[in-house]
């Protein structure tokens, strides 16, 4: 990678840097080039995809249908309550 190269890849990728520091940044982008291609140099078919490193279940509840209409408890541990509706105080006059 020489500066020019380096200097179109900044415009594409919308940065700015000075151009006293172009020799570090070039240098920097060899090392990581070369760590993705031994990356890319690694053996895994022997390993199955991941969904979560950890092999953990969920544990939940089954889902049941339940016919027990809950409104009157509610009503009922509300302060203040109508016959169906909580009773709040007024707050835009």
């Amino acid at each position: 990678m020489d500066k020019i190269e380096l200097k179109n890849l900044l415009f594409l990728a919308r940065l700015g840097a000075n151009e006293k520091d172009y020799l570090e940044l070039i240098k920097k982008l060899e090392n990581t080039l070369q760590l993705i291609d031994q990356m890319n140099e690694v053996d895994l078919e022997k390993f199955e995809p991941l969904n979560n490193p950890l092999e953990l279940s969920n544990v939940s509840r089954a889902d049941k249908e339940n016919d027990r209409n809950a409104k009157r408890d509610f009503l009922d541990n509300s302060p203040r309550s109508d016959e169906d509706y909580f009773i709040v105080p007024k707050i835009v006059e």
